[in-house]
């Protein structure tokens, strides 16, 4: 866990250097509704659902082609899904995520502008039962891995529709088996443009 804060606060001091060299600077923040499809714990059968929010903050570092308007950049996404109760097992979950990384965004065709992205980061289970140490403990921390596309309508310059994000995301949360889950959470919302 320490690695990854290393790695982290490293990646966010190259930011300042790769912006400086950039002739167009860009940044936009998204808020969304978020729904989540989950793997169900040990003992219960198949997947369960959550609901929640995510958002994320994007920087523009290069673009490519400036009359397309392809571009790439770093992005910090954040997300909070919460059911009161899993698969019938009869406990609940508060997942928070927090994962960074690179963002391709496509030069627009139309107004849609699409983008896909790799990111990395933590994950926080809370309010349910993880085992730990021969016990069960209500919360939880973990790796967690996002990949994940998405579009934006553009609606003016400073604001555009984020008509969906779909993101794979897995986690490493104790469960007594393998100790991973796959998680595909989808989206939509409002982006601000800056």
């Amino acid at each position: 866990m320490q690695k990854l804060w290393i790695g982290f606060v490293a990646f966010l001091c190259l930011i300042p250097a790769s912006t400086a060299q950039s002739q167009r600077v860009g940044a936009e923040a998204n808020l969304r509704y978020s729904e989540q499809v989950s793997n169900g714990p040990t003992g219960t059968c198949g997947c369960f659902g959550m609901f929640g929010a995510a958002g994320d903050f994007y920087l523009n570092i290069k673009h490519f082609r400036e009359g397309k308007q392809a571009a790439v950049g770093v992005v910090t996404d954040i997300g909070y899904e919460h059911t009161g109760n899993v698969n019938g097992a009869g406990y609940g979950l508060s997942l928070t995520t927090a994962t960074w990384g690179p963002r391709l965004v496509f030069a627009p065709v139309g107004k849609v502008r699409l983008f896909a992205q790799g990111l990395v980061g933590l994950a926080h289970g809370s309010g349910s039962q993880f085992p730990q140490n021969n016990g069960l403990v209500a919360s939880a921390n973990s790796v967690a891995f996002d990949l994940g596309a998405g579009g934006d309508y553009s609606m003016n310059k400073r604001i555009s529709l984020r008509f969906l994000q779909a993101d794979y995301m897995r986690t490493e949360l104790p469960n007594n088996v393998n100790n991973w889950q796959n998680n595909l959470r989808l989206g939509a919302g409002i982006t601000l443009h800056f």
